[in-house]
Parts: C-alpha cells; sequence; structure tokens
C-alpha cells in the first residue's frame, strides 16, 4: 500500500519520506493532487494537508477525492480549519489529525491504526465468523455519570454511539431541489432526535444526511439497541405521517460502544478512536436499510431481542451481528390463504 501526503509546503519525495521503520510516506506539493490522483492505485492511503489553504482552496482540493473511489483518504488540519468534522467521516474519511492531537501531526502510531481499518476493509468480502477478537463490552465500563443530568461536558465519558444515515444521498441529491432536500432532511432528524430522547439518547456530531446518536450507559446498560429497532419499524409511518418527500426514506443504523469527550456544541473538533470505529462501521460495512451491532454492543441487546441478531462477519477484527425486525405472524386460516 502506497501511503501520500500532499500539502502546500510539502516537496516531492517519492517513498523517502519515512515516518518509522517499514512505514513510508511520499510527499508531493498540494498542486500535484489534480494530475495524480486518477492514477493512484485502489487502496492507496492520501493524506491531504489544509495548513496554508484558504477556504475555497481547502474545498477544490476535498472535492477532488470523490474522482478515485478506491482511495482511503485522512486529512491533516493543525489550524483546526475544518468546522465540520463528522462530514470528512461521512464523505468515507478514514483519519483526522487536527489542532488538539499533537499538533496536527503524522506519526507511525497514527498511520498503522488506518492501516488496520484498511486490512478491515479488504477482508469484507471474505469475513471469518468465528472470529473472536472483541473489545471489553460495556459491562467492563464505568456508567456514564448515571445519566445525562450528571455529565459535564468536556469530561470523556463511556456511551453506546448509534450511527443514522440516509441511503442513496446521491440519488436523493438529483431528484429534489436543494432547499426542499435540506428541509426533508432536517425532518428526519427532528425523527430520530424524538425517538432518540424517548430512549436517553441525543443526536450529536450531525451533517446533512445523517450522524451520531449518544446513549449514557447506566451500569453497563442502555435502551439504544432498541431505539434503532423503533427507528426500523417507524420508517413506514414516517414516510405517511412526517415527511415531506414524495418517495420512501430508507436509511441504515450502526451501533457499537467507546468512549468520547462530550460538549454539547463545537461537537466537529472532537474525534476519538471510538468514533472512528462507529463512522467506519457505519459508512464503509452497513448495509442499505440494515441495521448492525458490533459484538461490544451486543451486551445491550435485550434478551428476548437476541435471537433477532444473526452473525454477518467481522469488521476491524470484531464480530458483527444484524438485527432483523420481527415479522408478524398469521395465524393458519387467517389473511387471504
Amino acid at each position: 500500500m502506497r501511503i501520500l501526503l500532499f500539502g502546500k509546503n510539502r516537496r516531492r519525495k517519492a517513498a523517502k519520506g519515512r515516518v518509522t521503520k517499514g512505514l513510508s510516506v511520499e510527499t508531493y506539493p498540494i498542486g500535484d493532487l489534480p494530475a495524480m490522483i486518477a492514477t493512484l492505485q485502489s487502496g492507496s492511503l492520501v493524506y491531504l494537508e489544509l495548513a496554508g489553504l484558504g477556504p475555497a482552496q481547502r474545498q477544490e482540493i476535498l472535492a477532488l477525492i470523490p474522482e478515485n473511489p478506491g482511495l482511503l483518504f485522512g486529512v491533516v488540519d493543525p489550524a483546526g480549519a475544518v468546522a465540520d468534522v463528522a462530514s470528512l467521516f461521512h464523505a468515507g474519511a478514514v483519519d483526522y489529525l487536527g489542532r488538539k492531537m499533537a499538533g496536527g501531526r503524522l506519526n507511525a502510531k497514527r498511520i498503522s491504526q488506518v492501516l488496520t481499518y484498511a486490512d478491515g476493509d479488504a477482508a469484507d468480502q471474505d469475513v471469518d465468523e468465528t472470529a473472536s477478537s472483541e473489545p471489553a463490552g460495556p459491562a467492563a465500563l464505568e456508567a456514564s455519570a448515571d445519566g445525562w443530568q450528571r455529565i459535564v461536558p468536556g469530561r470523556e465519558y463511556p456511551f453506546a454511539i448509534l450511527y443514522v444515515e440516509v441511503d442513496s444521498t446521491e440519488e436523493l441529491k438529483k431528484r429534489h431541489e436543494p432547499d426542499n432536500l435540506t428541509g426533508a432532511m432536517e425532518t428526519f432528524r427532528s425523527f430520530v432526535e424524538k425517538m432518540a430522547s424517548q430512549h436517553g439518547g441525543r443526536t450529536w456530531m450531525w451533517s446533512q444526511f445523517g450522524g451520531l446518536v449518544l446513549f449514557p450507559l447506566k451500569n453497563g446498560a442502555s435502551s439504544a439497541p432498541v431505539c434503532g429497532l423503533r427507528l426500523l419499524l417507524s420508517r413506514i409511518f414516517y414516510d405517511v405521517e412526517e415527511s415531506p418527500l414524495p418517495g420512501h426514506i430508507s436509511f441504515h443504523l450502526a451501533l457499537s460502544t467507546g468512549t468520547t469527550v462530550y460538549r454539547v456544541r463545537d461537537t466537529g473538533e472532537i474525534i476519538s478512536d471510538s468514533l472512528n470505529s462507529v463512522f467506519h462501521l457505519g459508512k464503509k460495512y452497513t448495509r442499505p436499510a440494515q441495521f448492525f451491532i458490533s459484538a461490544a454492543a451486543m451486551n445491550l441487546v435485550p434478551q428476548k431481542l437476541k435471537a433477532l441478531c444473526v452473525p454477518v462477519g467481522t469488521y476491524e477484527g470484531r464480530k458483527i451481528f444484524r438485527l432483523i425486525p420481527p415479522r408478524p405472524l398469521v395465524a393458519h386460516g387467517q389473511g387471504n390463504d
């Protein structure tokens, strides 16, 4: 795998800029990216260094990434210029180094973590359902200060983290006017917020088409899995009663656990391995209209729902399950049979 770093003040050093033994980073001027991006082999890891770039230049550079969908990309942002970090992960980013993360410097440990993620992506088509390399479940974590009432912004807590994202977003952009789509997605967020609040959750990092919902862990427990199931089962009612769009809205869900610093606002600057992992699971592995749950979060699933959870493989070394909503049973002699 090639690792390349593009920046305004970088010189061409192909395969010479060694970060550490076994990891070589090629550095190039940011101006070389437009000509090189289409020629890079699928699976290459590209870091975009935003230092010294104005807002328009940043947008132009980031807009080049979709031209080669096989790339893995990260952003080095030492000045903290990106206001909405979550949007980068929704666009497929695998890493972000901001102002508060060692000054936004790239190091061997960080690259090794991303390479592990890349290896997990490569194994998606040949998963091992017997793998047992799983992190400790929420039972091993402390309670999140007994719920929201005791959580102090700026401190780190364990949470159940639910990823929610609308499917077929590019198709939606083509079919609907921007203002109409923006209004519809605000309605969708309100739908998620209302359901989440009934289960002790709060929408947190959010872009136009989805984001994260945090659920404090009370004595290692949370109703996040039930919230996810209710969202799936309520989709048709949402389409009929609330959605302003003429068609049907489909969305996918991913649930895991982890720790993160909680802030009420400016959450775009907060990033952690736990958040990265949930974004990757939701964005890269979960399928449309499905609800995937990591092995760590399976400890949160009520016993009656565990029979609905089937293993679907492993991702980033973690066993993953799919929660399949129950179907109504029709007694013999009823219906049109």
